[in-house]
């Protein structure tokens, strides 16, 4: 069996953060843009993997959705075509298997928040990273990955083992998109 391949889809402010608070929905600060490449890319993708925050800011009943979530113990199947479960003990292989049977995870979507990208980050499982870095600074807020003050988002994960292959604006008012991939 191929192995999933994994895109961290995620957008930030210039000074890191995926968020001002817990909750809040990049609706609130993300540019047009971007929100048209995101619903491209959800309705793209096999599965989406998310935190139950991020689940609960948009739940979506027929979206297929993996959440993560520590109360949830052993996978369940809270709507037809989303499985909650706690991710302690999980790995990316043992996603797939576990939806299998529903529909092939060959392309995941990692859309956050912080807790999964560090969880997918942990298991060296982010095959591509499409950063959205809106023209806008919080100064403080959710960050891409735990421990992270703000920071340059393109340096948080060239930090992290990534470097870009490929950058463009996405509008005149300032907002950069950003492809990186792991460095070997």
């Amino acid at each position: 069996m191929t192995r999933a391949r994994f895109t961290l889809l995620v957008a930030t402010s210039r000074d890191g953060f995926i968020a001002r608070h817990p909750g809040e929905n990049p609706v609130a600060w993300a540019s047009a843009e971007d929100q048209a490449r995101f619903r491209a890319a959800v309705t793209a993708a096999d599965w989406s993997v998310l935190g139950r925050t991020t689940h609960g800011v948009a739940p979506n009943p027929q979206r297929r959705r993996i959440v993560f979530s520590t109360a949830a113990g052993a996978p369940v199947w809270r709507e037809s075509v989303q499985l909650w479960l706690d991710p302690a003990g999980q790995t990316p292989d043992g996603l797939a298997a576990l939806v299998a049977a529903v529909h092939p995870l060959r392309t995941g979507l990692i859309l956050g928040g912080t807790r999964v990208h560090d969880w997918f980050l942990a298991h060296g499982a982010i095959d591509r990273v499409e950063l959205t870095v809106e023209p806008v600074s919080f100064g403080r807020g959710v960050p891409i990955f735990s421990g992270q003050g703000a920071a340059d988002p393109v340096d948080v994960f060239r930090r992290a083992g990534f470097g870009v292959i490929a950058e463009a604006a996405l509008n005149a008012a300032g907002t950069r998109s950003v492809e990186l991939r792991p460095v070997d």
